[in-house]
């Protein structure tokens, strides 16, 4: 009898529970649950554009109370967005279908994400690459860049001028770690192209200046399904890609311009008096930009009496930060200033289809030929010795 009994209990249960999951709804979209340290109130937003706040298409927006906010919606795809709150803080998830708890700290660009599977994967691809920095064999670059900062701040040209030539040294170091990473990234995009997560896995590795043509072609086509609809393929894959092959490339007429110079007067391209006119983009902030100065004061101190000049060109920037970091660096070549009001770039770089900065391009000064397009540094000491003889 007690047997009977626990049987039937037993049954009476499992039909419980089988109802109870039946009358379960289904989760058909995205709820976002956060928590907030730091700000109590305050307007939430989240949207897409990999520019931050700049040109942000927001997609839903909401209150902050007592520290705590709310999303639910439905998307097509997962895809990166941005979250922002008022002026004072700003970050960065996975957005799929899916229960996803956030959990910000306004101190942190990071949130803290848990229930975005997409989020999971990219932060583990991204924590792989970030290990590599901070391997031991890696570590003299730190430090090496860390003295030439020191050294600018102290504005001691010895001791830049040193730091800059130990930083020649590492060059192949640089170019292992480069290496190192950008491996880690192409094995995941290729073992998943249709996957969105891929195409932020792959990120800023798709540049110009890090992959030859072939590899730009095969990797805009090799994405498929979804990972072509994502935010960062519509607005930095697909502009890359359209830069490298649709826009101002070799063997065709640079555009002309016109800009403010250093002592506030005007440049124009076709008036500059060289042979040859190297346009180098550039910014203050931008760290790779200023590692080249050196090497092209090097360039330009030997080829300038042969008919070389240099026009850089400063743009997504202040033209204060341009003129401080003109003065520090000590470049002496003509410079001219490509600003608008928010940190975009201006008209001419637009123009020129800048895919990242620097870029250069290698003009006649004549007929104003592209002769070569963002070339590595050797391609440009090497096109440049064709040129002059020597």
């Amino acid at each position: 009898m007690k047997n009977i009994f626990n049987t039937r209990f037993l049954i009476i249960v499992t039909l419980l529970l089988v109802t109870c999951c039946k009358n379960e709804p289904k989760h058909d979209g995205f709820t976002i649950s956060g928590t907030v340290v730091g700000l109590e109130t305050g307007e939430v937003k989240i949207g897409y554009g990999i520019q931050g706040p700049t040109n942000l298409k927001v997609i839903d927006s909401t209150q902050l109370v007592d520290g705590r906010f709310e999303f639910n919606g439905k998307v097509d795809f997962p895809d990166m967005v941005n979250i922002i709150i008022d002026s004072k803080y700003m970050g960065q998830f996975f957005l799929e279908n899916s229960p996803i708890t956030v959990q910000i700290n306004e101190n942190s660009f990071k949130p803290i994400v848990s229930g975005s599977k997409s989020h999971i994967i990219y932060s583990e691809y991204e924590e792989k690459a970030f290990a590599v920095y901070e391997k031991e064999k890696y570590k003299p670059i730190k430090e090496v860049s860390e003295e030439i900062k020191s050294a600018r701040r102290a504005k001691n040209q010895k001791m830049i001028d040193e730091g800059m030539a130990q930083m020649k040294t590492l060059e192949p170091l640089i170019n292992e770690r480069k290496q190192e990473v950008m491996d880690i990234k192409l094995t995941y995009a290729n073992e998943n192209p249709s996957s969105p997560v891929a195409v932020y896995v792959l990120g800023y590795q798709y540049m110009e200046y890090l992959m030859s043509k072939e590899e730009l072609k095969k990797y805009y086509n090799m994405f498929t399904g979804d990972a072509r609809k994502t935010t960062f393929f519509k607005e930095h894959i697909s502009k890359v890609y359209k830069n490298a092959f649709e826009t101002v490339n070799a063997g065709n007429v640079a555009p002309d311009f016109t800009l403010k110079s250093l002592n506030n007067e005007v440049v124009t391209l076709s008036k500059v008096s060289a042979n040859y006119v190297l346009v180098d983009f550039w910014a203050s902030w931008c760290v790779p930009c200023r590692a080249s100065f050196p090497h092209l004061m090097e360039l330009y101190k030997t080829y300038k009496k042969d008919g070389l000049e240099i026009v850089g060109i400063g743009t997504a920037d202040k033209e204060e930060s341009l003129k401080k970091a003109i003065e520090e660096d000590q470049t002496t070549w003509i410079h001219a200033f490509d600003v608008v009001k928010k940190r975009e770039y201006g008209t001419v770089a637009v123009q020129y289809g800048v895919p990242h900065l620097p870029t250069t391009f290698l003009i006649d000064g004549g007929n104003l030929e592209v002769l070569l397009r963002d070339p590595t540094k050797e391609e440009l000491d090497n096109k440049l010795k064709e040129l002059f003889g020597h």
